[in-house]
């Protein structure tokens, strides 16, 4: 099996699609990422990014075979779903997990964005082979050659879990309606995803257990802290909406322990000079920083990475043993 770990993103924005030249650098498309392991495809959240990530996908001239994770269900999450081209190829077979939505199934709520009329196309006139389940808390997702499955939180796990893909989730409460955190853990290597939360006094410390001695920590980083408190000028203060600044960001990857931050869900306003500066003040509190761009492609198995418009950076060195510190549930 090939040792392949990277991250690469399609879509970093929050909100809605900026496209223009004040944002072609960092890039205007919603919440998409795309993470390699070895064989395996895994793709957490459907935003606008997702459609080139389709298009890219079809021309690799293989069957999709993909785990596709939402982390939550508000539009900037799910609005390119529906025309993510290789749902409509029925070579291709998703498994699609998401968050409990209260009062609502992951299900439905997914056929909301696509039913006439205000969409022509239904879900269930995709060809693909798809299959939708929502995660409950303590659950984990587990990629083999044996394919895709569930361990429950009491179920005992498998004596050859070692050589699979594993997939920790964990809710948030900091953010309107919930969302799901993601850990993707294989061999020795880990990324931890957590978009659309707002940070606590003291950081977050569920997530800083959760994210502990992750190689890559994605982090909502939408507001500049001025903006945050309302002291920007024209802008409303943020607090309570939801997302977070680079120094709630920057806090959390600290206290985690983890090698590298990668800023995400820029806020739709900010031109591609506001997001960067924001990642260059970042980097006097984490020093391994740097804003998610659209193209950004991360190798985990690798001792640095590229960046874009903005200083170098050095990743911490790995442990020795090359192993994750973090046990997930």
């Amino acid at each position: 099996m090939e040792t392949t770990f990277t991250v690469k993103f399609w879509g970093v924005r929050g909100s809605y699609p900026v496209p223009g030249p004040a944002t072609a650098r960092v890039g205007g498309n919603t919440a998409c990422v795309e993470i390699t392991v070895g064989t395996y495809t895994i793709i957490i959240d459907a935003g606008t990014g997702i459609i080139n990530l389709g298009k890219a996908l079809a021309k690799r001239g293989v069957p999709v075979d993909a785990v596709l994770l939402f982390g939550h269900m508000h539009h900037d999450h799910t609005q390119g779903f529906p025309f993510f081209s290789p749902a409509f190829n029925p070579t291709t077979r998703l498994h699609v997990f998401g968050p409990q939505i209260v009062g609502h199934n992951l299900e439905d709520v997914l056929r909301s964005t696509m039913r006439p009329p205000t969409f022509p196309i239904t879900l269930d006139t995709l060809n693909a082979d798809i299959s939708i389940r929502e995660l409950a808390q303590g659950e984990v997702i587990l990629i083999g050659e044996d394919g895709v499955r569930v361990r429950g939180f009491t179920d005992v796990p498998l004596k050859d879990e070692s050589e699979k893909v594993k997939i920790y989730s964990m809710r948030s409460y900091a953010h309107p309606g919930d969302s799901l955190f993601y850990r993707i853990e294989w061999q020795g290597c880990s990324v931890v995803y957590a978009s659309d939360t707002e940070g606590y006094v003291g950081g977050d410390r569920r997530l800083v257990n959760f994210a502990r001695d992750a190689d890559l920590l994605i982090h909502d980083a939408q507001y500049s802290e001025d903006h945050y408190l309302g002291e920007a000028v024209g802008l409303p203060v943020t607090q309570g909406y939801g997302h977070s600044t680079p120094q709630i960001a920057c806090e959390v990857a600290r206290l985690a322990g983890v090698r590298q931050l990668a800023l995400f869900h820029h806020e739709p306003g900010y031109n591609d000079e506001q997001v960067e500066k924001m990642a260059a003040d970042a980097r006097q509190h984490f020093p391994n920083t740097t804003a998610a761009y659209e193209g950004l492609e991360i190798d985990l198995t690798q001792p640095a990475q590229p960046t874009h418009s903005t200083p170098p950076y050095v990743p911490a060195p790995r442990p020795r043993d090359g192993k994750s510190r973090w046990i997930g549930a």
